[in-house]
């Protein structure tokens, strides 16, 4: 039994170093240049390992894609798992969180899932429902946290929560390709501002009539 657990242990280990490896070649060369003798040069394993874990480069595509996926929302996750953040503040850290990503590469690297979608959606159904997948899993999450404000009463009733978190990652994308483009994270740094000061406009605009109501029903109680 012990030797059971050993044995897939390392296995696990050995498939998350293939991923890895070429996620990172991925994000270098893209994904129709690298080829499997590299991943298997660069992970340091035998082809028959290779193949023991992936049936082929597509299989191994759509393991990074899916593994990039959950880092980043186990990363969103975190950030807006601190105690006191307001659900505007949990959507700020959520946008500038993977912005922070895309700058921590100098933008030269952009978003590994934009990056794969841009090549990799004419590929197949595969590439396009998983990438998809990673998209709506960061739009659910902006969502609910919208949710919480139109809830709360910091946007109008009728605002589609569901609608402006979609544009919202749109937005973020678009600027992390152009900053990657242009290695300048300007683009990339204004999505997230107008994006948020948008939300606050709003917030306010929602919130000062409300604000006046409450006086007026204070003074009137008087």
């Amino acid at each position: 039994m012990a030797g059971t657990r050993v044995a897939a242990s390392k296995g696990e280990r050995t498939r998350r170093r293939i991923v890895g490896h070429a996620t990172l070649l991925m994000y270098e060369k893209g994904y129709a240049r690298t080829t499997v003798d590299d991943v298997i040069a660069a992970a340091d394993v035998t082809k028959g390992s290779f193949y023991f874990h992936f049936s082929s480069k597509e299989e191994l595509g759509y393991a990074v894609i899916e593994s990039a996926s959950e880092h980043i929302l186990g990363r969103l996750k975190e950030l807006i798992d601190r105690p006191g953040l307001t659900p505007y503040e949990r959507v700020e850290a959520m946008l500038k969180g993977i912005q922070g990503i895309a700058e921590s590469a100098d933008c030269s690297r952009g978003c590994i899932i934009g990056n794969l979608a841009l090549e990799t959606c004419n590929s197949g159904a595969g590439f396009r429902d998983r990438i998809a997948r990673a998209f709506r899993s960061w739009s659910e999450l902006i969502a609910g946290e919208l949710e919480e404000m139109r809830k709360a009463g910091e946007l109008p009733p009728e605002f589609d929560c569901a609608a402006y978190a979609d544009f919202a990652v749109s937005a973020l994308e678009g600027g992390i390709m152009i900053s990657k483009v242009t290695l300048d994270p300007a683009p990339m740094r204004s999505s997230v501002d107008l994006i948020l000061k948008h939300l606050a406009r709003m917030k306010e605009s929602v919130s000062a009539p409300q604000g006046r109501a409450r006086g007026r029903e204070q003074r009137r109680g008087r």
